[in-house]
């Protein structure tokens, strides 16, 4: 049941990327942390936003059911789980490692037959039968990284390093740098200023609409234009991991969208920082 959203699967399912059902939208909320009480576990918690109410009578029947599938390339672990509309879920931190994709879906109990209003017309009829495992909803999968340097800010993938040749206020941005951090090239004094800016919120809004906006927008860039030299370095997988659970298309067109989205649109962040004074 892998995502696609060229796919078609011959009946009605209901899917963000899909017109199957008219103004209608699936999709499952995951939140991916580890386990503040046992660090060799990690927490699911999930949330499904069903927007066809056809779909959820027929879970609340028993005629269908949510599932949330769990992927680990790394691992070779794949496993279906039956849940609630919403709840938590633990796993065990040996089964996953790198990259870790939850799919989330509504999926028949049994045979049944489902008559839905919002069914496109395409179909020619407001009622199919589906049968016993049959999907019914699929939403669009979200992905995490387990590194821990994951949940740390945008910040963590750079590294100021000095360079004696740039004046003040000049930087410079190394997509290449060792141990696949991003590198930022100043001269002393002004690493020194981007680190103070670091420890306070009216210095780290002007990180983030200065230094950290361009970075990330060539980072993304890079991404588009040349994933197959970029894709395994550490900042990208941690900002694509990032992008993925924000449902950010970092191959968007409108690049400068997806910087906003990928920061939580800092013009805003300083915006308020300079209404607050």
């Amino acid at each position: 049941m892998k995502y696609d959203i060229e796919k078609s699967f011959g009946y009605p399912v209901l899917s963000t990327h899909s017109d199957d059902y008219l103004k209608s939208d699936f999709q499952a909320d995951i939140e991916f942390n580890v386990d503040p009480e046992n660090p060799g576990l990690f927490t699911v918690d999930y949330i499904y936003a069903c927007g066809v109410k056809e779909i959820r009578d027929l879970v609340a029947k028993g005629d269908a059911a949510y599932w949330l599938k769990v992927s680990c390339r790394s691992t070779f672990y794949s496993k279906m789980y039956e849940v609630k509309a919403t709840g938590t879920l633990k796993l065990d931190g040996h089964d996953l490692r790198d990259l870790v994709e939850f799919s989330g879906y509504v999926i028949g109990s049994r045979d049944g037959t489902l008559t839905c209003e919002r069914i496109n017309l395409e179909f020619g009829s407001k009622t199919f039968e589906f049968v016993n495992g049959q999907v019914l909803a699929q939403g669009v999968p979200t992905v995490y990284i387990t590194d821990k340097e994951f949940w740390k800010p945008i910040s963590s993938i750079f590294e100021y390093m000095r360079n004696s040749e740039l004046k003040d206020g000049e930087y410079t941005i190394d997509l290449d740098g060792e141990k696949g951090f991003v590198q930022v090239f100043a001269n002393e004094a002004q690493c020194q200023v981007f680190k103070d800016f670091e420890k306070s919120k009216d210095g780290k809004a002007i990180l983030l609409n200065t230094v950290f906006f361009v970075a990330v927008s060539k980072m993304v860039e890079a991404l588009v234009d040349k994933p197959e030299q970029y894709a395994d370095r550490k900042w990208a997988r941690i900002l694509t991991a990032k992008a993925s659970a924000k449902n950010i298309n970092i191959g968007d067109p409108k690049l400068l969208i997806a910087t906003h989205r990928l920061l939580d649109r800092p013009l805003r962040a300083l915006t308020t920082t300079l209404l607050d004074k």
